[in-house]
Formats: structure tokens, C-alpha cells, sequence
């Protein structure tokens, strides 16, 4: 037995390897005013909020400084992110639901129920066929005879 290797060349000192290569396919980018859910939300100035107490001015924070995370320029801020964390959590959960409910099923035509069924009968063709080898009585004659031992048919032989 003899096996084969495949010798890979190298390429000419003429091509280079961007000649060689395959060409990329280039996706056109995705605009985001076609989808409203892909626009980045507005950052809105928000006024500093004044000191009630005097004594501490340094304590509070102002809620403009709190609100955004890398300043102006970005335009998420933190209650944004909550929203869109709290819709995250709601789609996975109503995924886990959709997933857990479809493994509860019992009756029908699941697949769990079918890979047992197809179990079953391949078991029987499998018995049924070792029994017409050793016996000589073919498969659907063994089918007869169970059936009238059973009562089911009244079958002469």
C-alpha cells in the first residue's frame, strides 16, 4: 500500500503573494439611518446639578460627568446601556422559556420521541431477522404466526 504525498511549490519569484492569493470579496458597508436600531442615541447636555448642602460640594458628582462614559464625544450613556442590557435580558429569557418548554414536551412528534421510536423498530427488524435466519420461517410469516397466537387473526397453515 502506497501513499501519496502531494508536494506543494513554490510559487516563481515573478508572482507575488498578492497575485497568488484569491481576491476578497468586499461587503458593502450597512447604513445606519436605514435601521433605526443601529443609530448611535443623541447625547443630551444635561445642566449640573447645584450643591444642596454647602458643606460637601465636593462629594456630589454632577450627574452629566456620571451619566456618560467617555464624555461628549460618544454619545452612550450609562442609562442607554441599562435599557439596552435590560432588553438583552428579556430576549435571552424568553429564549431560555422557547428552549425549556420544547424540551417538556412528552407527547408528539418530538425528536426525542422519534430517535426512541426508530430505536424500537430497528431492534424488532434486527430480532426479526436473526429469528427468519435461524428458524427459516420469513419475517412476514412470523408476523402471522404472533397474530394468530395472539387471537388477533386466524390464519390456517
Amino acid at each position: 500500500m502506497q501513499a501519496s504525498l502531494s508536494v506543494r511549490t513554490a510559487a516563481p519569484p515573478s508572482q507575488t503573494a498578492r497575485q497568488t492569493r484569491p481576491a476578497r470579496q468586499r461587503l458593502a458597508p450597512v447604513q445606519a439611518s436605514s435601521d433605526p436600531l443601529l443609530q448611535k442615541p443623541v447625547a443630551r447636555p444635561q445642566a449640573p446639578a447645584a450643591p444642596s448642602d454647602a458643606a460637601a460640594p465636593a462629594a456630589a458628582a454632577p450627574p452629566a460627568a456620571a451619566a456618560t462614559i467617555s464624555g461628549a464625544s460618544s454619545g452612550v450613556t450609562i442609562e442607554y446601556q441599562r435599557q439596552q442590557a435590560k432588553a438583552m435580558q428579556k430576549y435571552f429569557q424568553s429564549l431560555k422559556l422557547a428552549e425549556t418548554v420544547d424540551k417538556a414536551k412528552v407527547f408528539g412528534w418530538t425528536k426525542k420521541n422519534e430517535i426512541g421510536n426508530g430505536r424500537w423498530v430497528m431492534m424488532g427488524i434486527a430480532i426479526g431477522l436473526m429469528t427468519e435466519y435461524a428458524t427459516g420461517v420469513s419475517f412476514i410469516d412470523q408476523l402471522k404466526l404472533m397474530a394468530s397466537y395472539l387471537g388477533l387473526v386466524d390464519v390456517d397453515y
